[in-house]
């Protein structure tokens, strides 16, 4: 390649051009997740069936797999300041078409594939700019601020479903996603990374799954977020009919995983020992017997404390999961293009868990039944890349190779 790294020139990870990308994600992720709640509640008015419900995130999923052998080149290809701002447009226009009538579902699907141009973008910036160290903590800086936008769009969507109209909800959801697009525009012409010859998708598939940290790293982090994404919606369920609170007050009842998200980003994000001494299938299965324990909680406040505890660990396996995969991308292939394969596999088993959830919803099965069968997959698939895999050492995270 013929550029040179911008991380090279300083390895802080609190330049301004961070800071303008990790305050751009917070708009849109703040809008996303509150959109999120906007849109189950317009299904539920128009009376949609139950299973409408996941479908929201399988349409938002399928188009980060679909479009995953294009977007990483586009990332790679084009400033990464621009193509975001433009990606915030495209959800803008979503929003306005949600509030003039269109259904739910197409919306989410297109957001959704404008979402899947914008994560290469977004985290393909990081390894330009900072290394080493400096990586994981600009890694757990942008979980950090993802989850508290999580947190943010669960009170904000929560307080538009009890309160706003549609076209009042719709045009604050605007207003942010046209915020981010302002913050990510100064950067535009921020480096560009030239293409390498036959770095195609298939291909860069190949490498980062023969690659011991790499393959370790996206299975890990594949079996995460496709349980948090089920588990979204488990929650909101569970808190309504276990507790008879409405959608606005159950929408704060996941906040509390988000919580303990921020806890172990942080944590993950100050000591780099922390993933030697929870190794992944320790904490993989500590996650499943969480999920699988809510059934047990009497009371409300229990359920969160088992959500509380979920989320640290998910937390503090994440961000050096998510810096080994980019480190790795970055030295084997380009950022976009790793970040791009990452998207596919983490939203590909993501589909395939709600596309299950879906099904048990269609099948009429009970919510307890459900959630077990969220918290024994998790495990039987945390035990098997324990037995099929190596653990990545602490080389691999958190340190260049």
């Amino acid at each position: 390649m013929s550029t040179v790294p911008i991380a090279q020139a300083g390895g802080r990870w609190c330049s301004p051009a961070v800071l303008a990308i990790l305050g751009a994600q917070f708009l849109t992720a703040l809008a996303d997740n509150a959109l999120l709640l906007v849109a189950i509640a317009v299904l539920e008015a128009r009376h949609a069936p139950a299973w409408t419900t996941p479908a929201l995130r399988v349409g938002f999923y399928a188009s980060y797999v679909l479009l995953a052998p294009l977007c990483g080149r586009w990332a790679d290809a084009w400033p990464k300041g621009r193509l975001m701002s433009a990606v915030n447009l495209v959800k803008l226009a979503g929003v306005l078409a949600l509030a003039l009538g269109a259904g739910p579902l197409p919306v989410f699907a297109a957001i959704g594939c404008a979402a899947a141009v914008y994560a290469p973008a977004r985290y393909g910036m990081l390894p330009e700019r900072t290394a080493g160290r400096a990586l994981v903590q600009a890694n757990a800086a942008m979980e950090i601020v993802t989850v508290a936008a999580i947190l943010g769009g669960a009170a904000l969507g929560s307080a538009l479903v009890g309160a706003a109209s549609l076209d009042a909800a719709c045009l604050l959801l605007a207003a942010m996603y046209a915020g981010g697009a302002a913050l990510t525009l100064p950067l535009a012409r921020s480096h560009v990374i030239a293409q390498r010859a036959g770095s195609g998708f298939r291909a860069a598939l190949a490498v980062l799954l023969a690659d011991p940290p790499a393959r370790h790293s996206l299975a890990l982090t594949s079996i995460f977020w496709a349980a948090a994404a089920v588990l979204q919606f488990l929650m909101l369920d569970w808190a309504r009919r276990a507790f008879g609170l409405s959608l606005a007050q159950a929408a704060l009842v996941p906040a509390l995983f988000a919580v303990g998200l921020v806890a172990g980003a942080l944590a993950a994000g100050n000591w780099q020992a922390l993933p030697g001494i929870l190794r992944p299938h320790v904490c993989g299965t500590a996650l499943g017997a969480a999920i699988l324990a809510m059934p047990l909680a009497m009371t409300i406040g229990a359920a969160c404390a088992l959500l509380l505890g979920a989320g640290l660990l998910a937390g503090a396996l994440l961000v050096p999961m998510n810096a080994t995969l980019q480190q790795r991308g970055a030295s084997l292939l380009q950022p976009g293009l790793s970040v791009a394969v990452q998207n596919f596999m983490e939203n590909g088993l993501s589909i395939l868990f709600l596309a299950a959830y879906g099904a048990a919803l269609a099948a009429k099965a009970s919510l307890n039944g459900a959630i077990r069968g969220l918290g024994l997959s998790v495990i039987v698939l945390v035990a098997l890349m324990a037995w099929r895999g190596r653990a990545p050492g602490r080389s691999a995270i958190g340190e260049p190779q």
